[in-house]
């Protein structure tokens, strides 16, 4: 499964929610605000060994450049939705 986190981590506790329910086929898709935690080193210690896509729009329109995870554009998150089926949306 798919778990797409939109919130930052530091506003919301999706993320952190996310990783509890997460299982072990499942990957992470950082997209809108929830991109900062690519970016930011607690966070990043926290997502390592994690499967991660950050989505490439939402870390420009940021001026942000991602430490982790893999880059993700909205072809390839089409791509991935296809592949791995419907995600669960965290939003706030």
């Amino acid at each position: 499964m798919i778990q797409l986190i939109l919130t930052s981590p530091f506003q919301s506790q999706d993320l952190e929610q996310a990783l509890t329910y997460r299982q072990p086929e499942d990957v992470l898709v950082l997209m809108q605000d929830a991109v900062v935690a690519a970016t930011a080193p607690q966070w990043c210690a926290r997502l390592a060994g994690v499967p991660l896509y950050v989505m490439r729009e939402d870390l420009q329109a940021r001026g942000l450049q991602q430490r982790i995870g893999l880059d993700l554009d909205m072809a390839g998150l089409v791509a991935l939705i296809a592949e791995k089926g419907s995600p669960q949306t965290w939003a706030g």
